[in-house]
């Protein structure tokens, strides 16, 4: 008599391939998955790592007292991500009849400050924050303070 004859049950050699190849598969394809997931992670993480440390920069800029006219510098962070910060005089553009010279007389002037960011490696910034700050020409004017000695 034959297997199915007899009421033996079990599993062909092909339905234990078919089955193997297609577990197989699903694996092959969850990893690649969490492997995908992983790079981008990455990405992410890397992005706020630049974004913060433009912020940082941006900051410390608008803090020092002495920019008071166009300058530019450059510096980097120990991971290798670069920056630039260009700081130049901005003349806003004004509606006809608007006075231009207002600010001078007020003592003050407009200064643009741009930040941009380059990733280790990489010619080319991938991020950027600008801003404007508003600085007083009344100290210019002033005579140097005595040094004491």
């Amino acid at each position: 008599m034959n297997r199915r004859a007899r009421g033996a049950e079990g599993f062909t050699l092909l339905e234990v391939v078919v089955t193997l190849t297609v577990l197989a598969v699903g694996v092959s394809l969850t990893l690649s998955l969490i492997s995908g997931s992983l790079g981008n992670i990455r990405k992410v993480q890397g992005r706020a790592r630049i974004v913060q440390h433009a912020r940082t920069v941006m900051e410390l800029a608008l803090l020092d007292g002495n920019i008071r006219a166009a300058t530019a510098f450059t510096g980097d962070f120990e991971d290798g991500t670069r920056w630039s910060v260009q700081v130049e005089e901005y003349v806003p553009e004004l509606p006809e009849g608007t006075d231009a010279g207002a600010l001078e007389r007020l003592g003050s002037r407009l200064l643009r400050y741009r930040v941009e960011m380059f990733p280790p490696g990489s010619g080319t910034p991938d991020f950027g924050l600008e801003t404007l700050k508003l600085v007083s020409t009344a100290a210019e004017n002033l005579p140097a303070a005595p040094v004491p000695q």
